[in-house]
């Protein structure tokens, strides 16, 4: 085998259905060590052409001597998910509400499975993030709650189960990113939390998921002053090296989070980014746009960083692609599984909180506002997707308004949002219709029953299919809500 050089550390993404040539040229000559897929930059339209695309993807690395490279995606379940076609699971959030590390572990392995027959063996999953913070808008839905030690135990059983399937987690956003009010896809993030807080409280499910076995950890954008005032994580020693590998004592592939991020890109320059990134200890840097920038950054780890620090980076790296850069297998599974599990999820999370239940035997139903769109072609219309699930059970003793329209008539009004706490004009229509509503369903996040405490409620955590046909059930009393919710709603 051709020995691993720089461009081993650099993970690619790339726009379009088919892995550009000049990608596929760079992974042939060993520059480029790791691929990305996102739906949102079209890299996922079926089974079929991914397939194929990993195949020839994979064809290039052998012909350059090389092991295959690792392919990973974002698959957490809820709000972000890739692969749409197979099955797709109710969020972190919705998992914890069932209160059962058994199931999460179960859902880890057919979502590991699922990806493995497709050629795909790192799954950039958990999310160690404790959510503390109610009006955190990137990782609400996706933390498993607020409570450190309930995080560490579903953290520990995802990574026990996708692991124990052959695909690589790599826990994140180390060394956390709950308390925060801004998300480090925009702008630079700091947390001024207190040393003893970060010890028992952000640092705790990481310090789980690796005594777990995680074969990674991804850092986030982010700034803690108590640990390093100067530095966001991922450009941080202090962080990367002495807080990771020394005192937590993490062995496996540090890896960045998105390198093309505000949270980083605000703070520093290109020319010395990747560069900074591994001499803190970073083993793969994630560049997710333009085979230049990419082919720039193998570059730069060559002229920029120590060949101590190199070498270093590419044992770890060689190690772990040995182990999780696989071919496409010529065999395909069965999703019946995995797809059954989602919906005994989402049934097992629907959560009550707030006054008694009303029951509905006809009803009028307003969404407040539609969810953000996402680019996973099987779950583009949630609101659709929900209608048609209450209009199988209701028929016509259901009326449905959009925008916040109240349908006529004298039926029990329910109100449906979506992270209205995030949206100025929802959380206005939401205020305004409380007083006359019988129920409210919070679609996403579960702190938009805080804007209106005196109207019962029933929460889904996430709007995928399952939930939402989950949701429904409840209304229409062929279910009770027998989930608990995994953060403090007073």
């Amino acid at each position: 085998m051709t020995p691993l050089g720089p461009g081993a550390l650099v993970w690619a993404g790339f726009d379009g259905a088919q892995a550009p040539g000049a990608l596929v040229d760079a992974i042939r000559a060993g520059r480029i060590g790791g691929v990305l897929l996102f739906a949102l930059r079209g890299n996922v339209r079926s089974k079929e052409q991914v397939r194929a695309m990993l195949r020839e993807v994979q064809a290039a690395a052998l012909a350059g001597g090389l092991p295959p490279v690792p392919v990973a995606v974002d698959q957490e379940g809820g709000s972000v998910v890739r692969i749409g076609y197979r099955a797709v699971f109710p969020s972190a959030m919705a998992l914890a509400a069932t209160g059962d590390e058994g199931l999460v572990e179960r859902v880890a392995r057919l979502v590991a499975l699922g990806l493995r027959a497709d050629g795909i063996a790192v799954n950039h999953t958990p999310v160690c993030d404790v959510n503390v913070e109610p009006h955190n808008p990137v990782i609400n839905i996706r933390s498993f709650g607020d409570d450190a030690e309930t995080v560490a135990r579903l953290v520990a059983a995802w990574v026990r189960g996708s692991e124990g399937a052959g695909v690589a987690t790599t826990p994140k956003h180390f060394p956390g990113h709950g308390a925060s009010a801004l998300d480090s896809h925009h702008t630079t993030v700091d947390v001024k939390t207190a040393l003893a807080t970060i010890q028992t409280r952000e640092l705790v499910p990481f310090r789980a998921a690796i005594a777990a076995g995680a074969s990674g950890v991804m850092t986030g954008h982010v700034r803690y002053p108590a640990l390093d005032d100067e530095n966001i994580a991922t450009l941080s020693p202090r962080i990367a090296t002495h807080l990771l590998r020394t005192e937590i004592g993490f062995t496996g592939l540090l890896v960045t989070d998105s390198l093309d991020m505000s949270g980083v890109t605000q703070v520093e320059t290109a020319d010395t980014l990747v560069g900074r990134a591994v001499r803190a200890g970073i083993d793969a840097v994630m560049v997710t746009s333009g085979i230049e920038a990419q082919l720039a950054a193998a570059e730069r780890i060559a002229t920029q960083v120590p060949a101590t620090r190199v070498l270093e980076a590419l044992h770890r790296a060689e190690r772990f692609r040995r182990r999780f850069g696989i071919g496409v297998p010529a065999d395909d599974i069965d999703d019946g599984p995995a797809r059954a599990l989602a919906i005994e999820v989402a049934r097992r999370s629907i959560t009550h909180v707030g006054p008694p239940l009303p029951r509905l035997d006809r009803m009028r139903l307003t969404f407040l506002g539609a969810p953000r769109l996402s680019p996973v072609e099987e779950l583009r219309d949630p609101l659709g997707v929900f209608e048609t699930a209450l209009r199988r059970r209701f028929g016509d003793r259901v009326a449905i308004g959009h925008q916040g329209q109240v349908p006529d008539g004298e039926a029990p009004l329910v109100l449906c949002s979506s992270s209205a706490a995030f949206d100025r004009d929802q959380t206005a229509r939401l205020r305004a219709l409380a007083p006359r509503a019988a129920l409210l369903c919070a679609l996403r996040s579960p702190y938009d029953v805080l804007l209106a405490p005196q109207v019962p409620a029933l929460l889904s955590y996430g709007e995928v299919p399952a939930s939402l046909e989950a949701m429904a059930e409840v209304l229409a009393g062929d279910r009770v809500a027998e989930g608990h919710p995994p953060v403090r709603l007073a």
